[in-house]
C-alpha cells in the first residue's frame, strides 16, 4: 500500500496546465487523442516506457499508476542525471505539462518533480480521485465534467471555482481576507494557514519580514529577501492567493515601503477579496450545515511529515486528525470527543485534543468551540481512513510529549512552541533564526531584526535601553565551543563599537536604536542545547572584547517569553542575566 501526500501544493499554477493534466485520464478529450496519436512515439525517450504507454492509450486506459503518470529523473543512460536538463521524459505528464520555454529551446516536457505538483493539485480539487491500495488514480465525475468544457469558457471558470470552494485551505485563505479591513501579506495569512506549528508549515512574522526588507544593503538583497525569503505556509498562502486571484475571487495589489532617508523601495504584495469572492464564502459557508458546500477532504491532507520525517509518525497523525473530524460529527463535547478517540485507540488529553481542533481550524475546517461545547459546521466528505496501526517513534513521541508540557504551562503561540524541534534541526537554519526573531519581538515585545547575510549577525535585539546581537545555532545534539564563531561574533562587536564603514560598508548596527548607551550592548548565542564546552566558549568572546553576554537554550528561550507576556519578568532586566554563562531566566 502506497502513502502519498497530496492537498498541500507549492508551485503549480497555471489553470490550463491543470486541465490538461486532468485530461490525460479522459479518453474522450483532445489531450489524449494528442497523446495516443503522436506525443507518445515522439517525445517519449525509452523504446519499454513508449511501447507500455502506447499500449494502454491504444486501449483507452483511464485510470493510471503514479510511475505512468510522474515518472523518474533518468538520464539517456537510465541513470540519475547529474543536471535536471540532461534527464528525459518518461511519463504521461511530464509530456502533457511543457514547460514555457518548449517553443523556443525544442524541449516539450518537464521533470517529474513539476508532474508530481500537478498531479497533486488535481487530486487536491477533486478532479482525480486516487486508490492508495493499488496507487491508481482515475479522473472524477467533477474531473470529466471539466475535460469537457471548452477552453476559456464561462462554464470552465464555473468548475474551477466550484471545486476550488470545497477545497479547505483556499476557503481558509478567503475567509481570513473577508474578515480582514485591509489587505493582507503571505505573512498574515500564512501566520494562520495550514497546521501551524510543524514542520512544512512555518511562517515568518510580517514586520520581521518588512524590516529586513527595508534593511536591505544592496537591490539584490532587497530582491532575494522578496522574492525566495518565506516560511512554507508563507509559500502555500502565496500560491492559494495567486490561484484565487485568477478565479476573480481575490484581487493582488503592489505595495511601496518609504525608508527613513524618503527613498521608496518596492514592497510585499498584498490580496484583498472581491465582491465576487465575498458573494462566494458567503455562499459556500451557507446559513446551515445541510446548505454549505461540502468540503473536500482526504486523509493524506492532514499531516506532511513527522519530527524525524518518519511515515509512521506523519501517518499516526493523519489518522489521529481524521478520527477527530469523524468524532465531531456526532460528539459535541470535548469529553466525549476524548472518550470517542480512546475508543478509537487513540489517547489525547484535553491541551492535545485542543492543539489539533486550533490546527483543523487553520488547515481551513469551521470548528466552533464554546467551553466544553464544540460543532463542526461543515460537512466534510472523502475521508477514508486506512485500515491500519501507525505507530510513532519514540522520539517523536517524546517531542510530542515535551511540546504538549509547554502547551499546558504556557500561552505561547504554537509556532514558537515548535522552536522545541526546529533548534536541533540544521536544515532548518533559517527557520530558527527568523522565528527566533519573531519571537523576541512578539511575545518579549522587542525591536527585533533579521538581518542574516555575509558579514552581519543572525539579528538583532533591542530597545532605548540596551541592545543585543543575536546568532542561532542549531545543533541536533547540542552546541559546543566553535573557534570560528568566537572569532565571528567578537568582530560583530568590534564593528558595533567602532561603527567604522570603512571596516564594514553594509553598516548593520544602524539598525539599533539611536538611543542605546555605549556600554548596553550584549552579545547572545541561542540554540537547543549548549555543551559543557561552550562555557569557555563564553569565557573567551567576553576575554577578547570586554563585552558581556550569555547563552539562552530554547527552553528558557519560550518560559522566559511566556513571563513577560504574564508580567513576571521585566524584559528590561535582560541585561542584568548578562555575566557570560547558559541564561537560567526562569
Amino acid at each position: 500500500m502506497a502513502f502519498r501526500t497530496f492537498g498541500w501544493v507549492q508551485n503549480p499554477s497555471d489553470f490550463t496546465k491543470l486541465k490538461k493534466t486532468v485530461q490525460v485520464f479522459d479518453p474522450q478529450s483532445k489531450q489524449y487523442e494528442e497523446l495516443d496519436k503522436h506525443i507518445i512515439n515522439n517525445v517519449i525517450y525509452f523504446d519499454s516506457d513508449k511501447e507500455r504507454l502506447q499500449e494502454e492509450l491504444d486501449n483507452k486506459v483511464s485510470e493510471f499508476t503514479y510511475g505512468d503518470l510522474v515518472g523518474t529523473s533518468r538520464n539517456k543512460e537510465g541513470k540519475s542525471p547529474k543536471k535536471r536538463k540532461d534527464a528525459i521524459a518518461n511519463s504521461l505528464l511530464q509530456v502533457t505539462i511543457l514547460p514555457q520555454s518548449a517553443n523556443t529551446k525544442g524541449k516539450f516536457y518537464t521533470d517529474n518533480w513539476t508532474a508530481d505538483g500537478f498531479l497533486r493539485w488535481a487530486v487536491s480539487l477533486d478532479f482525480v480521485s486516487y486508490n492508495r491500495e493499488k496507487d491508481l488514480f482515475k479522473i472524477t465525475e467533477l474531473g470529466k465534467k471539466l475535460s469537457q468544457t471548452a477552453d476559456g469558457s464561462a462554464e470552465e471558470m464555473e468548475v474551477l471555482q466550484d471545486a476550488m470552494l470545497s477545497y479547505p485551505p483556499a476557503t481558509r485563505v478567503l475567509s481570513l481576507l473577508a474578515k480582514s479591513k485591509q489587505p493582507l501579506t503571505k505573512f498574515a495569512i500564512g501566520n494562520k494557514l495550514g497546521f501551524i506549528g510543524e514542520k512544512g508549515f512555518t511562517s515568518y512574522n510580517e514586520d520581521l519580514m518588512i524590516e529586513w526588507l527595508k534593511s536591505a544593503a544592496t537591490k539584490k538583497e532587497h530582491d532575494k529577501i522578496k522574492s525566495d525569503v518565506e516560511g512554507t505556509s508563507d509559500k502555500y498562502a502565496r500560491m492559494i492567493a495567486g490561484w484565487l486571484s485568477k478565479l476573480k475571487f481575490v484581487k493582488k495589489h503592489t505595495n511601496k515601503y518609504e525608508l527613513d532617508d524618503g527613498r521608496t523601495i518596492s514592497g510585499f504584495q498584498t490580496y484583498s477579496i472581491t465582491g465576487q469572492g465575498l458573494h462566494a464564502i458567503k455562499r459556500a459557508n451557507g446559513a446551515s450545515k445541510n446548505s454549505t458546500k461540502p468540503k473536500y477532504v482526504l486523509w493524506e491532507f492532514l499531516a506532511i511529515a513527522g519530527k524525524q520525517d518518519s511515515e509512521q509518525t506523519r501517518d499516526f497523525v493523519r489518522t489521529r486528525r481524521a478520527k477527530i473530524i469523524v468524532g465531531l460529527s456526532h460528539h459535541h463535547t470535548i469529553s466525549a470527543l476524548i472518550d470517542f478517540l480512546s475508543n478509537e485507540g487513540i489517547e489525547v488529553d484535553e491541551s492535545l485534543l485542543n492543539s489539533e481542533i486550533k490546527k483543523l481550524i487553520s488547515f481551513g475546517l469551521r470548528i466552533k468551540q464554546n467551553g466544553n461545547s464544540i460543532t463542526l459546521q461543515d460537512n466534510v466528505v472523502g475521508i477514508d481512513i486506512p485500515n491500519q496501526t501507525f505507530t510513532p517513534t519514540e522520539a517523536d513521541l517524546d517531542s510530542e510529549r515535551i511540546k504538549n508540557h509547554y502547551r499546558k504551562i504556557t500561552n505561547l503561540p504554537e509556532k514558537y512552541i515548535e522552536l522545541l524541534d526546529i533548534a536541533f534541526d540544521h536544515h532548518r537554519h533559517q527557520d530558527f533564526e527568523i522565528i527566533t526573531a519573531g519571537l523576541f519581538k512578539e511575545c518579549y515585545g522587542l525591536s527585533s531584526i533579521h538581518l542574516g547575510g555575509q558579514n552581519k549577525p543572525d539579528g538583532v535585539v533591542f530597545n532605548s535601553n540596551f541592545g543585543i546581537i543575536l546568532d542561532t545555532k542549531a545543533y541536533e545534539k547540542g552546541y559546543g565551543m566553535h573557534i570560528n564563531q568566537i572569532d565571528e561574533m567578537c568582530r560583530y562587536i568590534e564593528d558595533n563599537k567602532q561603527r567604522d564603514r570603512i571596516r564594514q560598508p553594509n553598516e548593520w548596527w544602524n539598525n539599533f536604536d539611536d538611543n542605546i548607551p555605549e556600554n548596553k550592548f550584549y552579545y547572545l548565542w541561542v540554540s537547543g542545547k549548549f555543551l559543557p564546552k561552550f562555557n569557555e566558549q563564553l569565557k573567551q568572546t567576553h576575554y577578547r572584547t570586554g563585552s558581556n553576554g550569555g547563552g539562552l537554550e530554547v527552553s528558557q528561550l519560550l518560559l522566559g517569553a511566556d513571563a513577560v507576556m504574564k508580567g513576571a519578568l521585566n524584559v528590561n532586566n535582560l541585561p542584568t542575566y548578562m555575566h557570560n554563562n547558559v541564561i537560567q531566566l526562569v
